[in-house]
């Protein structure tokens, strides 16, 4: 079991499962944020119908965002170095923004070097 699960395959389909899975209970989660209006999509009032109704058209709609947040977590599931260096670059630039552009362009630098680093240290082989 332990060979399987460190297998490129192995750790593929986990990565898909799992994503998909925090994908889905992310989108259920937001999806219930967003009723904040009586207005339904289609310009109806959504207390003026049935309970019944309401009810249909709201878990319908949780779970057409869920699957749609879930396959972009799933399939999209990606490790790489781009993406920890290329996040670093964005995280480290808009904290230092409000600073001006050349203190943006240092933290972005600096972020970006030290997710490199940490990515590096982390896919380093242990023997």
């Amino acid at each position: 079991m332990t060979n399987a699960m460190e297998s490129c395959p192995g750790k593929t389909v986990m990565s898909g499962v799992m994503g998909f899975a925090l994908g889905g209970a992310f989108g259920l989660f937001m999806s219930s944020m967003s009723y904040d209006t009586p207005v339904s999509p289609h310009g109806q009032q959504l207390p003026d119908l049935p309970l019944k109704d309401q009810l249909r058209r709201g878990f319908r709609d949780m779970g057409n965002r869920s699957y749609s947040s879930a396959k972009n977590f799933g399939y999209r599931a990606k490790s790489d170095w781009k993406n920890g260096v290329s996040a670093g670059c964005v995280t480290g630039g808009a904290i230092a923004a409000k600073a001006g552009p050349q203190a943006a362009a240092i933290g972005c630098v600096g972020f970006a070097a030290f997710s490199a680093a940490i990515d590096a240290f982390m896919r380093r082989q242990t023997d």
